[in-house]
């Protein structure tokens, strides 16, 4: 990448940032009239009683899940944003950027309601079962819609995986050969990620995101193959 790509990049991202902070600042305050709701069905959703231990608590942990809330919301909009700014550098490269953009969104989207909807559920569920007899759990509301909120945009960040290495391999960075190649260390690599992410140290939640991550990193490496073969073949006509 030359020194005028890479300002021209920097100065994309500083405009995208500076817009994303708008997008979530006016989403966040609109989601804030609705974030006790919120908090209310996403504690029923997970089967557990929540408390709070300080007269603010509850409140702090509504402004949160607004801010939550908003930055969710907001995600289409910073996509097509980001779109708009990277469009000229995409256009060079003969990326369809749009696509990727409009992926990018439905695989966050896929990878959170997955997490809302499997994971969180069971993972809880495993947390708690270490509780019995004179040990009993008393979660605390800001620290469960803390943990709810980074596990959800944990597994929307992570079924990116895909789509990030077909841009790499787009972009000439890798290959379907060197992706199947390192297999093992990309396996090695994911259970590192996983572990550091995962807002808890259990394997049981780690192995939660490390299995779909692996899952889809093989998918991703197959999404190289046949973009590799729909190139051959688009030269071979040429």
């Amino acid at each position: 990448m030359e020194r005028a790509e890479i300002a021209f990049c920097l100065e994309a991202l500083r405009k995208i940032l500076l817009r994303a902070l708008i997008a979530v600042g006016a989403t966040g305050l609109l989601s804030f009239f609705f974030s006790k709701r919120l908090a209310l069905h996403l504690i029923q959703l997970v089967q557990v009683k929540a408390y709070y231990f300080s007269l603010p608590e509850a409140f702090l942990a509504t402004v949160e899940l607004a801010i939550y809330v908003g930055i969710f919301v907001s995600v289409p909009i910073i996509g097509v944003i980001a779109w708009r700014e990277f469009r000229p550098l995409l256009e060079q490269r003969n990326i369809r950027g749009h696509l990727y953009a409009a992926s990018a969104i439905l695989l966050f989207y896929l990878g959170s309601i997955f997490c809302l909807t499997v994971v969180l559920p069971s993972g809880i569920s495993f947390l708690l079962s270490y509780q019995g007899g004179v040990v009993k759990a008393m979660i605390s509301i800001k620290r469960l819609i803390l943990f709810c909120a980074a596990m959800m945009f944990a597994f929307g960040c992570a079924f990116e995986l895909p789509l990030v290495l077909l841009l790499l391999a787009r972009l000439g960075m890798v290959t379907s050969r060197t992706l199947t190649k390192g297999r093992r260390f990309a396996a090695l690599f994911i259970v590192v990620v996983a572990s550091v992410i995962t807002p808890t140290p259990d394997i049981y939640n780690m192995s939660l995101l490390a299995v779909p991550l692996y899952v889809l990193y093989e998918f991703g490496v197959a999404l190289v193959k046949l973009s590799e073969k729909r190139s051959a073949g688009a030269g071979a006509l040429a």
